[in-house]
C-alpha cells in the first residue's frame, strides 16, 4: 500500500525541506511502535463518528476494513512511515484516502492529532505496562523458588561492606522479592492513572461535535473518560514521566541484584557464580569469564533512571496546553518499555540460575557475626546492654569469642520462616490473578475494534461480532 505524500496541515503553499526534517525529527522511526495504537484509537473514532451521524455505516465498514489491513501490514513490518508524510497518523490516513476514497478524507473529523497521539501513547503504555506485570511476576517467581531451594544456606549479612551479622540467601533474595512485589503494585497503580480517554477533546479545547466519548472509552478499554480536555494535554508528559518512573524504580531494583552477585561472585568473596552460559569471554586472558550480563544490567537499568530525566527536563515546565516539545517525549518512554522488558527477562534468567558456593558461604560466617546475639543474650540475664556490649567487645579482641560460643544462634538466625514464604507466594498468585483478568479485559477490548479480530456475539448489527 503506498500513501501519497499530502500533510494532514498541508494547505498548498511550498514546503521548506530544512524546516520539515527539523520538526519531523525522528518520528517515523519511534512511530512504527505507534501504529497497532493508532489503528485502535482510529477504529473507536470512527465508530463514535458512525454513532454520531458523521459516518455512514457503509463508509465505517470500509474504514474498518482499511485499517485492518494496515494493522496487519504494520505487524508484518510492511507499513513504511515516508519522512514526508511525518508520523504515523498522517501515513495512516493518507493510506485510508487511498483506500477508501471520501470516507478516508472523513475520519479526522471531531479530533487532532494532539488527542490522537495521546490515546495511541497511552494505548501503548497500557499495554506495556501489563507486559512489565507478567514479567515482574516471572522474576518473583523465580527468585521464590531460589528461596524454597537454597534459602536456609547461611550468609554473613553486611553493613559498611563490612561482615555484621549472620543473614542467609533466602533472606537476601528476601528482599528482592519483596522490591519486586512492590513495583507489581506500583505497575498497577501505573495502570490505573492510564485508564482515561483522552479522545474526543480535540487539540485540547473539546471540539463542537456530539461525540459520545464515554462510548469511545469504552470500545478502546478504558473505565472513564478524561474529562478535561486541557488536562489531556497537560497529562502528556506527566504520565510519560510516571510510566519511566515505575520503571525507574523497578530498575533500581535490578541494579541492586546485579551489584550483589558482581561483588559475591569475585575471587576474593566467591559466594556465588554465574554458568558459563551467563558469562563472556576476554579477547587477551585465556582464563577469564566475565559477568558482562550483570555489568549491562547494572548499567542498562540505570540508564531507565536518565531517561526519566530527560522527560522531566522536556515537558516539566511547560505552560499549560498542547506544544510541539512533547514530540520528545516519545522516544524515552519507547525505548523504557522495550529497555525494561529485556532487563526483566535477563534478570529472572539470573535469578534462577545463579550457583551457589556453599563451603565459601559456611566458611565466611566467622563468630563474630553472632556478637550483637551475645550482647541481647547477657541482656536477657538482667545485664545493662551498654556493659553487655563491652563484655563481648573484650571477649572479641581477646580471641575467647569463639563458635563454641555461638553454636546455639547457628541454625535460627537469619532465615526466613516458612510462613513469611508462603505469604509471599499467596501475595504474588494473586497479583499474578489479578494481572491476568485485567489483560484478558483489555485484549477482548481491543480485538474487538477490528474486522477480523471480533469476538463471536449474536448481534446482527455487526454481522454477529461485537466489533
Amino acid at each position: 500500500m503506498t500513501q501519497p505524500s499530502a500533510r494532514l496541515w498541508e494547505k498548498g503553499a511550498a514546503l521548506d525541506e530544512v524546516v520539515h526534517r527539523f520538526t519531523v525529527g525522528d518520528d517515523p522511526v519511534w512511530d512504527r511502535h505507534l501504529l497497532r495504537w493508532d489503528c485502535r484509537g482510529s477504529a473507536a473514532h470512527a465508530r463514535t463518528l458512525q454513532r454520531a451521524g458523521l459516518l455512514s455505516r457503509a463508509e465505517l465498514d470500509t474504514l474498518l476494513a482499511g485499517l485492518a489491513e494496515i494493522d496487519a501490514l504494520a505487524r508484518a513490518g510492511q507499513f513504511e512511515i515516508p519522512a514526508e508524510l511525518e508520523d504515523c497518523h498522517t501515513t495512516i490516513e493518507a493510506a485510508l484516502t487511498q483506500r477508501c476514497g471520501e470516507a478516508g478524507g472523513k475520519i479526522h473529523a471531531g479530533r487532532s492529532r494532539n488527542d490522537q497521539v495521546a490515546v495511541a501513547m497511552r494505548l501503548f503504555m497500557r499495554h506495556h505496562a501489563l507486559n512489565w506485570l507478567s514479567l515482574l511476576g516471572e522474576l518473583a517467581a523465580a527468585t521464590l523458588d531460589r528461596m524454597r531451594r537454597d534459602g536456609e544456606v547461611a550468609m554473613p549479612g553486611y553493613t559498611h561492606m563490612q561482615p555484621a551479622m549472620p543473614s542467609s540467601v533466602g533472606q537476601w533474595l528476601h528482599a528482592v522479592a519483596e522490591a519486586v512485589l512492590e513495583q507489581m503494585r506500583a505497575t498497577f497503580d501505573l495502570l490505573d492513572r492510564l485508564d482515561t480517554c483522552p479522545l474526543g477533546t480535540g487539540a485540547g479545547f473539546g471540539v463542537p461535535v456530539p461525540l459520545d466519548r464515554a462510548y469511545t472509552a469504552e470500545l478502546l478499554g478504558f473505565s472513564r473518560v478524561q474529562r478535561s480536555p486541557i488536562d489531556v494535554q497537560n497529562s502528556r508528559g506527566r504520565l510519560e514521566r510516571y510510566f519511566v518512573r515505575v520503571a525507574a524504580d523497578s530498575g533500581a531494583i535490578l541494579e541492586k541484584l546485579s551489584c550483589d552477585l558482581l561483588l559475591f561472585s569475585t575471587a576474593e568473596f566467591g559466594f556465588f557464580g554465574l554458568p558459563e552460559a551467563l558469562t563472556t569471554g576476554s579477547s587477551i586472558m585465556p582464563q577469564k569469564r566475565n559477568p558482562d550480563v550483570l555489568e549491562l544490567l547494572r548499567a542498562r537499568s540505570a540508564r531507565l533512571s536518565a531517561r526519566l530525566v530527560e522527560l522531566e527536563c522536556v515537558s516539566g515546565k511547560l505552560p499549560s496546553g498542547y506544544h510541539r516539545d512533547l514530540q520528545l517525549t516519545k522516544e524515552p518512554t519507547i525505548r523504557t518499555a522495550l529497555e525494561l522488558a529485556d532487563l526483566l527477562r535477563i534478570a529472572a534468567r539470573v535469578a534462577a540460575e545463579f550457583t551457589i558456593d556453599r563451603q565459601r558461604l559456611a566458611a565466611a560466617m566467622r563468630p563474630e557475626l553472632y556478637a550483637t546475639h551475645a550482647a541481647l543474650a547477657l541482656t536477657q540475664q538482667g545485664v545493662p546492654f551498654r556493659e553487655a556490649y563491652r563484655r563481648v567487645a573484650e571477649e572479641i579482641e581477646a580471641g575467647r569469642f569463639d563458635e563454641e560460643k555461638t553454636a546455639m544462634w547457628r541454625d535460627s538466625s537469619g532465615t526466613v520462616e516458612p510462613e513469611v514464604l508462603n505469604a509471599l507466594r499467596e501475595e504474588l498468585a494473586e497479583l499474578k490473578q489479578r494481572a491476568e483478568r485485567e489483560q484478558e479485559r483489555i485484549v477482548a477490548a481491543e480485538a474487538a475494534l477490528l474486522p477480523g479480530r471480533c469476538s463471536p456475539a449474536g448481534g446482527a448489527a455487526d454481522s454477529g461480532r461485537i466489533c
